[in-house]
């Protein structure tokens, strides 16, 4: 090698070398991602806590955390209030803990002074999430089933048998739709051993139909329980419904179909008398933190999105 490369070379390193501490530092603190679960910011706060943890405002922490994830689904945010020595030196931490999507998960806020960071602190040297290390791996949070509103929702398969499967869903979802083969299959090979609760949850900001067509299946149940499930599979069965006009001629359909008597089941979808049902399905999904269908709660277990059959089993293996 001809040796002006060769020191240009050496040149090119050195200044590497004076450069990578000021990388490090900065590649410490960076918040990739945040708490991943929670896609928080990256940000800084000034005047908030003080070096000393007696100067810590707990509350100003967890009212700015709450109010940074209010679009959430967020069940719970709680500021454990202990400061404790961080891996980064100059830095202490703070813990906090959040319930969301059927997971109890630890977070970490950082504090310098009068200023908090949120997000992950890495070792370049190990490549380890020093935070995620120190958080702790999520755990999983179960439900009481009784705390639901079941009042008068009617059953499919066994009540009383070794799976509750309650299934919050919405009448347009292409992946409920896929849910249900799963769902069939189960009732089908086990079909004293599980029961199926069906819960509303339309996203009406990309399925403009689905509020409607829940509506539609409660006051069907209102005249006849059965005709509940009869709805919900020809909803799920059927084409994608276009628009409310023929919404309206398929349900009238329907009802005739199911002996109901078809004015007053009319009358019914029109003047919305069953909407509370729908909202109090609703409501019980915001209370523990389901924005997405479909949604399960496995004998109070939460998983999300279309299971295998397999996934099924298993829950009744481990009962």
């Amino acid at each position: 090698m001809p040796r002006s490369r060769s020191i240009s070379l050496r040149m090119r390193i050195g200044r590497l070398a004076r450069f990578l501490p000021i990388a490090a530092f900065c590649l410490a603190i960076v918040l990739i991602g945040s708490f991943a679960p929670i896609r928080l910011p990256w940000i800084g706060i000034v005047d908030a806590p003080g070096e000393d943890a007696t100067a810590v405002d707990y509350d100003a922490i967890e009212a700015f955390l709450k109010k940074l994830t209010a679009k959430q689904p967020i069940v719970a945010l709680t500021v454990i209030r202990q400061v404790e020595p961080s891996p980064f030196p100059g830095l202490q931490q703070v813990k906090f803990v959040v319930e969301m999507n059927g997971q109890r998960q630890n977070g970490l806020v950082y504090l310098s002074g009068t200023k908090i960071f949120l997000g992950q602190i890495f070792d370049l040297a190990t490549q380890q999430n020093l935070t995620e290390q120190q958080s702790g791996e999520p755990q999983p949070v179960h439900y009481d089933i009784k705390d639901l509103d079941l009042a008068d929702r009617v059953p499919r398969g066994k009540p009383g048998g070794k799976l509750v499967v309650v299934e919050f869903s919405d009448f347009q979802c292409p992946y409920c739709k896929q849910a249900t083969k799963p769902i069939e299959a189960l009732l089908k090979k086990y079909p004293h051993d599980v029961v199926i609760y069906y819960k509303h949850l339309p996203i009406t900001q990309i399925h403009p139909m689905a509020y409607k067509m829940a509506m539609a299946s409660e006051c069907a149940r209102s005249q006849k329980a059965e005709a509940f499930w009869s709805f919900h599979d020809r909803f799920f069965s059927d084409p994608p419904i276009r628009d409310a006009a023929q919404l309206r001629e398929q349900i009238g359909q329907l009802a005739q179909q199911q002996g109901l008597e078809t004015k007053r089941f009319l009358t019914c979808y029109d003047n919305a008398e069953q909407a509370t049902r729908v909202e109090k399905d609703m409501a019980d999904a915001r209370k523990i933190g389901v924005n997405s269908t479909p949604t399960f709660l496995l004998n109070g277990e939460f998983v999300s999105g279309v299971q295998p059959l397999e996934n099924f089993e298993r829950y009744l293996k481990t009962k």
